[in-house]
């Protein structure tokens, strides 16, 4: 994975709470990206190093690297108060399966909500660059018309491109809004008639993507039809009120942590103040490379080779024990 200083070119507010920032090379070249990649931003916070992993909401036609981010959380929040034009940034990457290119499909179905029109936008546009008269249709679910990243695009496109149809499914709409409330299967069935004949790619917040894929199967789609991402893994489901744990012992100090059934090593480190490199939390990225000893299940061994598994490498996030263990990071 490439790691590299980027400079802030330009800065733009998307919506209330959303900007997108353009970057450039300070000085090597932009590396190979495919459309709906990632990367990982590194920043200080009170002089602690911090990293989050944003998808690419440019297009690999693009001269620059664009991230598009919302103004929650940590990270998102520093970058939103302090990144201006002009400023340095290291970034690694691009990173990340889910697009168009290793997921190929003629008529694609692009579902999203929220931050997770990013990858879309990004797939959209390049797939159109491509092919201009590809059938595509495109649903995004925000909760107000001020709450759509990238609307008048979004139309403009459509104008242009015939093969083109996109929809805004909102919460809070005017009366005159033909898809007001949650995406429901009526209104899939409205807009995608032909659903079964297509290939869905799918992004956004874990209760949509749940309540999505959940919608998809009931309608009958294959789950080799469905392609999906996540900004972060759905949270575990609670434990039974019991006083049952697991220890996980960090190699280096000796220290024990508590770590409860279906907990990831992530979160366990995290609730006892161990500090850790974790960026998309997700585990798509590989900034929370660990080594195990002891019985864990993966819930994702994206980045990791046979060999790693075999070594008991794991990624932090996306990871739970199944016992005691022991880990290196």
């Amino acid at each position: 994975m490439t790691s590299l200083t980027l400079r802030c070119i330009s800065r733009r507010a998307d919506t209330h709470d959303v900007a997108s920032w353009q970057f450039a090379p300070l000085a090597e070249t932009l590396p190979p990206v495919l459309a709906g990649q990632c990367v990982t931003l590194h920043t200080e916070i009170d002089g602690k190093p911090h990293c989050r992993a944003y998808t690419l909401s440019s297009s690999p036609q693009d001269s620059c690297w664009q991230v598009t981010i919302k103004d929650v959380g940590l990270v998102s929040h520093h970058l939103h108060q302090t990144l201006q034009v002009g400023d340095h940034i290291r970034a690694d990457g691009p990173f990340g399966e889910f697009n168009l290119t290793a997921l190929p499909c003629e008529r694609p179905l692009l579902l999203s909500a929220g931050s997770g029109i990013t990858p879309m936008w990004a797939m959209l546009r390049d797939e159109l660059a491509k092919r201009p008269n590809a059938d595509i249709r495109f649903i995004h679910s925000a909760r107000s018309p001020a709450d759509v990243i990238f609307a008048d695009e979004l139309t403009h496109l459509a104008k242009v491109h015939s093969g083109l149809r996109c929809a805004l499914v909102l919460e809070q709409a005017p009366a005159d809004h033909p898809w007001i409330g949650r995406l429901t299967p009526t209104m899939l069935a409205e807009l995608a008639p032909d659903l079964h004949e297509r290939h869905v790619y799918l992004c956004g917040p874990a209760p949509y993507m749940t309540a999505a894929s959940t919608m998809l199967a009931e309608l009958g789609l294959s789950p080799e039809q469905l392609h999906q991402e996540s900004f972060g893994l759905p949270p575990a489901e609670p434990a039974a009120a019991t006083s049952d744990h697991f220890w996980l012992t960090l190699k280096k100090s000796g220290k024990k942590v508590k770590i409860l059934p279906g907990q990831t090593l992530l979160a366990a480190l995290e609730a006892a103040g161990e500090t850790m490199m974790a960026a998309c939390r997700a585990g798509v990225c590989g900034a929370c490379r660990c080594t195990t000893a002891g019985n864990i299940e993966r819930q994702s061994v994206m980045t990791l080779s046979a060999q790693d598994l075999e070594s008991g490498v794991a990624l932090a996030c996306s990871c739970t024990a199944q016992g005691d263990i022991c880990l290196d990071y």
